[in-house]
């Protein structure tokens, strides 16, 4: 008998879902908090790095602004009415759309880079290893992670370009692809299929993790984003541990 938390392995080649399991959505949910509460502390760090990121990019947005808004604040009156210098204030929203374009990219990608460190941090945790600060330093499966999520993030794009409903489908259908990417080293086409394998034989489990994802990723957005903080690295627990279980693995309690 495993131990309480635990599941066995798939009798399968390794890093592949080994067919429907009774995958348990509430086991997931309250191992996730128990985790949390457990290291809360660094986990909280690592999203603060996180929320911290997009704060300095928000405000450094926000300093281009106001610099659009006083550059266009250049008003003659013609008859008691006030007109605009338009060509100072034409250049200056270019040249605003392209610095502000650079920095939410910019920021945005940094910020992403960020967010990986809390994804590995919860695979780590559900192997019973202590999250830290490493998770977030560390280069382990980067580069491949970074590549399965391009392509994932393409094919929602091109799939919500084509009436919508398509990009829905596959961003339910390859959700779990980044994590095999991150957590085993797979490549594109093993991530995307073993993403499938695992969400469709799985599908009812694999819905309701999407909608409890779904719902934490709203509550992040309270309080200026500061529930971030909490909502980011419980959502990444809760589904390390869906996809743990989805592949028969063993899971520390």
């Amino acid at each position: 008998m495993p131990p309480p938390g635990a599941y066995p392995a798939a009798a399968g080649p390794a890093g592949t879902a080994g067919g429907a399991v009774n995958a348990d959505v509430g086991t997931a949910f309250s191992w996730a908090i128990n985790k949390f509460g457990k290291y809360a502390a660094v986990l909280i760090g690592l999203a603060a790095v996180v929320f911290v990121v997009r704060l300095i990019g928000t405000l450094i947005n926000r300093v281009i602004l106001d610099a659009l808004v006083g550059n266009c604040n250049n008003t003659i009156f013609v008859d008691g009415q006030a007109i605009t210098t338009t060509g100072v204030c034409a250049a200056s929203l270019v040249q605003t759309l392209i610095a502000s374009l650079i920095t939410a990219i910019v920021f945005g990608v940094l910020a992403w880079i960020a967010t990986i460190g809390i994804y590995r941090a919860a695979l780590k945790t559900t192997l019973g290893e202590t999250p830290g600060f490493q998770n977030l330093t560390t280069g382990e499966n980067l580069g491949k992670y970074i590549v399965v999520a391009i392509v994932y993030g393409l094919l929602i794009g091109v799939g919500l370009a084509l009436c919508i409903v398509p990009g829905i489908i596959a961003a339910f259908l390859f959700q779990l692809a980044p994590f095999y990417a991150l957590d085993k080293g797979e490549s594109v086409s093993e991530a995307l299929t073993n993403s499938f394998r695992a969400t469709t034989q799985n599908f009812v489990p694999a819905l309701l993790m999407t909608i409890v994802n779904i719902v934490t990723a709203f509550v992040g957005t309270f309080l200026f984003g500061i529930l971030t903080l909490v909502a980011l690295p419980f959502a990444a627990l809760f589904t390390a541990h869906m996809y743990r279980q989805f592949n028969r693995e063993q899971i520390a309690a």
